[in-house]
């Protein structure tokens, strides 16, 4: 008999068939590229979690609309072009037997875009959270200091806009889309966050939602935006893929969003046939009070909330929370007061936990030490490392770190089908050539004349595609973009170089003379004249 019998029994989280009771709840590590697509470390990361032996992995924070932003290396899932990194990532944990969801995000007040939106006009300042930076700068050291008091120097606390009906709806909309694509992406299920202070707890809570409208003051009013979001989420993936819900079960602020309102709450997303629950406790807001963090280094410090949520729904529940050993997961199950385990830092610690627990070498588990260093690593906006891992596996993911942060290897090519582009196309194939650190862009912005002459554009991306592979880049470095002109030509490649982040930039100077440069300017001239952190070839 298995020492662990309700840990490595099979589960269904219909029509997901889980393996065994073990969870990897959702975990921030700042892996994704700085265009927010799928990096190489992300891969590997879920990857060697998946082989560890996990039920099912929750992919961390993926974010449904750039007004969410909350780090400059956030997954992104707010357009197409980032479905072929989600699909390969989706492919990547499924070959080893474990179901993938992916968490979508808005960060609400939290959030670092250039209109930060949220319920009503509080803003961070409002309220102190210094003891959260305090208690986190203590640890770091100076050069990760001055990271932290910089990136909250440029986005200092603002009073962010109050909703209104209109964007509540398109930011709705944007859930529902971002769900539709992790579904098309190929993951089994989607979880929304809802905990931890992002945009749905902003509207649960009385503390961060002073509407006077059909979304604020009574509980059912603050329930609305998420209720609401849940059923179009549910909506636009269908009847046949799982929902999930990140679950705060309590605010632990004495004016916050608490357990009796939370239960209401839970009830209502089981009426509506959420697949499970992931239950939490406390916000950003919360974390650095003095009893918050005594308690949070007790083992299994939030199981008492998953307990009291699953008392009053008729759905899986997940706990979490510093279940460090295979006992006390164990434990939790047999006296159900769950049932799944989450592990977020454990897995993170020693991806191969379930593993070492199912082959009974419960004494081989790398504990995870509390020591509060990955957590402190995001809040200065650098990736995730653990100082349990051994020698080698820190050079390596340190390796794939300093690949990924630097965007020098990261190149667009604007193509227009005139002359001097292609040239630009082959110019860039000569400088790289044998490049095997570069990835490779070929960007065009569709006309009304161009999308007239779509199969012609077509085959001349793929003419200049296959130049730069003659010229010895990897095929798999070289993608296609196609965009539909919004803002103009110019405008739309500026746009496109800053949300991907580029590194280098290659355009063609159109055929034009000095004097109608001079009156009325060129793309060229538009793209250097306004990039800054990025190198810009002209080819004429």
């Amino acid at each position: 008999m298995r020492r662990f019998p309700h840990l490595f029994e099979p589960f269904t989280i219909p029509p997901v068939e889980l393996k065994n009771r073990i969870t990897m709840a959702p975990l921030f590590t700042a892996y994704a590229n700085r265009d927010g697509t799928v990096s190489k470390l992300i891969l590997d990361h879920y990857k060697e979690v998946a082989r560890g032996g996990v039920g099912m992995i929750v992919v961390a924070n993926a974010l449904v609309d750039p007004s969410g932003t909350l780090s400059k290396h956030s997954l992104r899932v707010d357009d197409d072009r980032f479905l072929r990194g989600l699909s390969q990532l989706a492919e990547t944990i499924k070959k080893e037997g474990t179901a993938a969801a992916l968490q979508i995000n808005h960060g609400g007040r939290f959030a670092k875009g250039k209109t930060v939106y949220a319920p009503s006009s509080v803003s961070i300042s409002d309220i102190n959270i210094g003891g959260f930076y305090k208690t986190t700068l203590k640890s770091l050291d100076i050069q990760q200091q001055w990271a932290v008091v910089s990136e909250a120097i440029y986005h200092r606390p603002q009073r962010p806009k109050e909703m209104t009906v209109e964007e509540i709806r398109r930011i709705t909309t944007a859930y529902s889309k971002a769900a539709t694509r992790a579904k098309k992406a190929g993951f089994d299920m989607v979880e929304i966050h809802g905990a931890t202070g992002y945009l749905p707890v902003q509207f649960l809570s009385r503390r961060t939602n002073k509407r006077k409208d059909q979304y604020g003051g009574d509980l059912e009013n603050r329930m609305r935006f998420p209720l609401e979001l849940t059923e179009a989420i549910k909506d636009a993936v269908g009847s046949d893929f799982p929902v999930g819900y990140r679950f705060l079960a309590d605010e632990w602020l004495p004016d916050g969003f608490q357990l009796d309102e939370a239960k209401i709450f839970a009830q209502r997303l089981s009426a509506l046939q959420i697949a499970y629950l992931s239950v939490t406790g406390g916000t950003y807001e919360s974390f650095s009070n003095p009893e918050i963090v005594e308690k949070s280094h007790e083992p299994g410090y939030m199981v008492y909330l998953a307990r009291e949520i699953k008392e009053v729904v008729n759905l899986p529940v997940i706990t979490a929370g510093r279940i460090t050993t295979p006992e006390l997961a164990e434990e939790i199950l047999r006296e159900k007061r769950a049932d799944l385990i989450g592990l977020a830092r454990p897995l993170f610690a020693d991806p191969k936990w379930p593993q070492n627990a199912r082959t009974g070498e419960e004494d081989a588990i790398v504990p995870c030490k509390d020591c509060g260093t990955c957590f402190q690593l995001i809040v200065a906006d650098l990736p995730a490392l653990c100082p349990q891992w051994d020698k080698a596996t820190l050079i390596e993911r340190k390796s794939l770190i300093k690949e990924m942060r630097n965007p020098r290897k990261k190149v667009l090519v604007a193509i227009d089908g005139s002359e001097n582009a292609s040239m630009a196309v082959a110019y860039a194939g000569d400088m790289l050539a044998k490049r095997k650190d570069v990835t490779i862009t070929l960007l065009h912005v569709q006309t009304d004349e161009t999308v007239k002459n779509e199969n012609e554009i077509r085959e001349m991306m793929d003419i200049a595609q296959s130049l730069l592979v003659k010229a010895g880049i990897p095929e798999e470095a070289v993608t296609i973009e196609v965009r539909k002109k919004r803002a103009g030509i110019g405008n739309d490649i500026l746009n496109e170089i800053a949300e991907g982040g580029y590194g280098t930039v290659v355009v063609g100077r159109r055929g034009i003379s000095r004097a109608q440069q001079l009156f009325f300017g060129s793309v060229s001239n538009k793209i250097v004249q306004n990039t800054n952190d990025c190198t810009v070839w002209v080819v004429e």
